[in-house]
């Protein structure tokens, strides 16, 4: 009679075990994405730039910005974290570059590459399925470096977060449209400048503009030229 209960408590644990690990499994690995490979977006028709110093109210605004990443791994059952990167990222153009206020001109590029865009949540039924996901960057976070000219004088200027506080994007991405818009960022400040009215510390935000809601179809963003699939059950 031991033997039996002993045999019937070790076949429960066991089972029961199983069971543990099978759903530890399914929530880690909620994530589908297809193909991988490389990707490369850029601004659609209407879609701006806006980079705001929230401190003095100056405002860059940038017609033209590309955007180059990959995903690395296709499947079914993936992390959300790190479910595509982006390696580079640019702001305007020598013949189109981004404009401020009194006629100052700026060109930009990203920092702190790569970032990794994070699946966070998904909505089935937007535009093919619209996942609301998160860009972050080792270190001090995402961020950019900013040069032009202002009022006849060159300068430049560094935005992004810092260590312990980084910078974070956070943005839209509908299979449909195959649009990624970038809804905001926290922890941005200027972290250099040799700019006159820009000054460190000062605080900043960036998105695609005009703005997109997390809900409802993304019609204005970074338009990827492949055709990339993420869902979740």
């Amino acid at each position: 009679m031991r033997r039996h209960l002993t045999a019937i408590l070790v076949s429960g644990g066991a089972a029961a075990t199983a069971i543990m690990l099978s759903a530890t499994a399914a929530v880690a690995a909620t994530w589908s994405v297809s193909p991988a490979g490389t990707f490369a977006g850029t601004l659609n028709t209407g879609t701006t730039t806006l980079l705001k110093d929230t401190t003095t109210g100056i405002t860059l605004t940038c017609t033209k910005s590309t955007s180059n990443g990959n995903v690395p791994k296709a499947g079914h059952g993936l992390a959300g974290k790190g479910i595509a990167t982006i390696t580079k990222t640019t702001w305007g153009t020598s013949t189109t570059p981004c404009s401020g206020p009194a006629g100052s001109t700026f060109t930009a590029s990203s920092l702190n590459t790569p970032w990794k865009l994070n699946a966070v949540s998904f909505k089935a039924g937007v535009d093919g399925g619209q996942t609301v996901g998160t860009i972050t960057a080792a270190g001090a976070g995402v961020g950019g470096k900013l040069t032009g000219n202002v009022l006849g004088a060159a300068c430049s200027a560094t935005i992004g977060g810092k260590v312990g506080s980084p910078a974070v994007a956070h943005g839209l991405y509908d299979n449909g449209s195959r649009v990624l818009a970038i809804t905001s960022v926290t922890n941005l400040k200027v972290t250099a400048s040799t700019c006159p009215g820009v000054s460190v510390g000062d605080g900043a935000t960036f998105i695609t503009s005009p703005a997109s809601k997390a809900g409802a179809k993304v019609t204005h963003g970074y338009h990827v030229n492949k055709a990339i699939k993420i869902t979740s059950p």
